[in-house]
């Protein structure tokens, strides 16, 4: 069997465990989406829940003590969710052969993964960034990294970014949800923020700071 042909088969059966129906594109189309892969990442006072859906939408939001910070949601193009889709069952189905599922340990930011298109039903790991996991496992986490980055790059900018010329002391919000003030703006146009959370210090190369902040909170001027 080709790669092509693996490939279509994984992708078939993935379908077929999210319910659809061959028989007539209707049912499919009526039929409420359900979940194929959950994440709820915490990071200190920060927590992320990154959703795949089986009608391709994917949901990213993000809290800071309890208070929602953020959030997104896009439609993945039907082919670039096909590849998604084949990647989740075939790790999924290794992990459901598996001994024992990957569990948490040491500190660091701590993930709890559920895949709903696990072959038996959904499975549901947890890791921490501290630690080394099976390649199934690692490449799951990878899946989720790479859905969260696209929903954090599709970001529209709020009003005044575009224009905004930054000076020390304007507070503003960055792609995820942090907030970050500005403590230093070089001569050759780099940026030097401060984190609000966690009082880390981060230089923006020049001409890159509308790239990272999506609203001015509070101006110096």
């Amino acid at each position: 069997m080709t790669a092509a042909a693996r490939i279509c088969t994984i992708v078939l059966g993935a379908l077929a465990m999210l319910g659809s129906h061959p028989e007539g594109a209707a049912a499919g189309e009526n039929a409420a989406p359900t979940p194929v892969i959950e994440r709820d990442l915490t990071i200190r006072d920060r927590e992320v829940r990154t959703s795949l859906f089986s009608n391709g939408v994917l949901v990213v939001s993000a809290r800071r003590a309890g208070e929602r910070v953020l959030y997104q949601q896009l439609t993945l193009p039907a082919d670039q969710f096909s590849g998604y889709l084949a990647a989740i069952q075939r790790d999924a189905s290794e992990l459901a052969g598996a001994d024992e599922l990957p569990t948490a340990i040491g500190s660091g930011g701590r993930g709890i993964v559920t895949v709903h298109i696990a072959p038996g039903g959904p499975i549901q790991f947890t890791y921490s960034s501290m630690s080394v996991y099976s390649l199934a496992a690692t490449r799951l986490i990878a899946i989720l990294d790479d859905l969260e980055q696209q929903a954090l790059t599709a970001l529209t900018t709020g009003a005044g970014v575009a224009s905004w010329q930054p000076r020390v002391g304007d507070v503003v919000r960055l792609r995820g949800g942090p907030l970050a003030e500005v403590v230093e703006v070089r001569e050759d146009g780099a940026v030097l923020l401060e984190h609000r959370d966690t009082y880390i210090n981060e230089l923006v190369p020049p001409g890159e700071i509308r790239n990272v902040v999506v609203e001015i909170v509070k101006s110096s001027q």
